[in-house]
Order: C-alpha cells, then structure tokens, then sequence
C-alpha cells in the first residue's frame, strides 16, 4: 500500500479528521492527504512546525533527562493537530477538528503508523 493510500485509510478511520501528512526530519512533505478543500502548502507548512516543536521538545527533555517524548498534540479553538514518531525521524502529523474522539484518532495514528514502516 503507497504512502498516500495509507493516509487516505487514516482518514476515513476517523471522523472529523481532516488532513494527515507524512513528513521527513527536515520538515519535507514525503505524502499529504486531506478530504477538503485546503491549501497544501499550508498543510505542508503545519506538518514542517510540528516537526520543529517535536525536535525541539525532545532537545528540552534530553537536556531534562526525563525520556523521549514520542507524540505531542496541539489544540486550537476550532481544531487539534495531533503529531507522532514514525521512525528515524520520520512524522506523522493530523490535523482534526476539535470535536474528534482524541483516544480514537492516537488509536488509528499508531495504527498508520505500523502500516507506514511496513511500508518504508
């Protein structure tokens, strides 16, 4: 299965999902889907900044010592972005309404997850 039909899986697993976008350490698109009607470089850009905070907070709990932080989630007043590890600094990056079943959406992410490193 290509990266992007696995992304269009993770969606339909989840509603109130709204885009889900696979991206590289350097904060690089590798595969970017979305059921609506939004601007990609946007998306591209979302993914790219969830990659920094994410690289960044593991800096801080290194330096803390308190272990690696392996997903981290933002909430907006109208949306939730939802961001995990792949593998070898690779992401995973959701962007959801407020509304969705956060247990339900981190469920299918690690699901996605399994099925991104098969496939890598």
């Amino acid at each position: 299965m290509a990266f992007h039909g696995i992304l269009a899986q993770l969606l339909s697993s989840i509603p109130g999902s709204i885009a889900a976008i696979f991206v590289d350490w350097e904060g690089e698109t590798v595969a970017l889907i979305t059921a609506h009607d939004l601007e990609q470089d946007e998306l591209k850009a979302l993914s790219a900044y969830q990659v920094i905070f994410l690289t960044q907070l593991r800096n801080l709990c290194r330096d803390l010592e308190v272990g690696t932080p392996q997903r981290f989630k933002v909430d907006f007043e109208r949306r939730k972005v939802l961001t995990c590890d792949v593998r070898d600094g690779y992401f995973l990056v959701m962007l959801a309404d407020a509304e969705a079943n956060e247990g339900r959406a981190w469920h299918h992410l690690e699901r996605c997850r399994l099925d991104l490193l098969e496939e890598m």
